[in-house]
């Protein structure tokens, strides 16, 4: 289920405000560091305006302690257009995807515990186990490792959203995306979810 499927499920109804959707960035960016999916400063997340600029988390902040006023709008080149702050050095890996599936309108990039660590040593894709996750995500896409915040990363990335709907980066976390940050949420806890409960698996072994 990559880039066709989510076209067929068509695109999410445009944020009626400029403050809608930096409440969302906001609550999201809060939710994810509540949960430990993100820690000290680390992760980004992303929305696509009606205009085509981008809506992105700050670099150097703690996604617990953004509010909108730390929120930074960028063009498509990565030029900052709006806000005080500089914008998250993965800029790039979020102008990139939004060049190859029109269909996605948000971005998040977060480390959360068991798919960082499945990272070190995931295939080249990976077939969930769990029916809900085949049917919500499809295949999880890998993404070999180069530095974080560098064109190399990101030109991978483009690569592999065009077919996949979540990325798992080696050694660097995870990159989900939908039609709005509500879905590119509920993309990556399914997705720690389903490692959670794959590395869990083995500890419930039963001789019958």
């Amino acid at each position: 289920m990559g880039g066709e499927a989510a076209h067929a499920r068509g695109f999410a109804p445009h944020y009626q405000t400029m403050e809608n959707l930096k409440s969302e960035i906001v609550k999201f960016a809060h939710l994810m560091y509540q949960k430990g999916y993100s820690i000290a400063t680390d992760g980004n997340l992303s929305a696509l305006r009606d205009d085509g600029n981008i809506l992105i988390t700050p670099a150097g902040f703690r996604k617990g302690e953004i509010n909108e006023n730390t929120l930074v709008v960028i063009n498509q080149k990565g030029e900052k257009v709006e806000g005080t702050e500089e914008p998250s050095s993965e800029k790039w890996m979020h102008i990139y995807i939004y060049s190859v599936r029109p269909d996605v309108k948000a971005i998040i990039h977060a480390h959360p515990p068991y798919a960082t660590a499945f990272s070190l040593q995931m295939p080249r894709e990976y077939e969930p186990i769990l029916p809900e996750m085949k049917m919500f995500i499809g295949k999880f896409g890998f993404v070999a490792y180069k530095e974080a915040g560098t064109l190399e990363l990101a030109e991978l990335v483009k690569e592999k959203a065009k077919k996949y709907n979540v990325l798992i980066l080696q050694k660097h976390g995870i990159v989900t995306y939908g039609k709005s940050l509500s879905e590119a949420f509920n993309n990556l806890e399914r997705l720690e979810f389903e490692i959670k409960i794959r590395a869990l698996k083995n500890l419930f072994k039963f001789q019958l």
